[in-house]
């Protein structure tokens, strides 16, 4: 017997925010960690000619969890927000 969940697929993900520092990308994964929010990471690769070797981390998060994510962020030093990118537009792959 198939439960009724079984055939309804949810996307619900945002692109919430890009970082390009290493260190960054760190502190804002312990502060969503410590938080309990729910994350994944996209990596985009450096550009051909760029001289970033660590290329650009996106971190996307659910909708319903955006508020506490961002209540976790101002946590953070203004200088650290500062290296943060806001994207907030919706996962445009589905990954199932």
């Amino acid at each position: 017997m198939e439960t009724a969940y079984q055939k309804v697929k949810v996307h619900n993900e945002l692109e919430w925010c890009q970082v390009t520092d290493l260190s960054t990308k760190e502190k804002i994964e312990k502060l969503l960690l410590k938080h309990r929010v729910s994350y994944f990471v996209k990596w985009e690769k450096p550009k051909l000619f760029s001289n970033d070797k660590f290329g650009t981390c996106i971190f996307c998060v659910n909708q319903l969890q955006k508020e506490t994510a961002e209540e976790a962020i101002a946590e953070l030093a203004d200088e650290i927000r500062g290296k943060i990118r806001f994207i907030n537009r919706k996962v445009d792959k589905t990954f199932y």
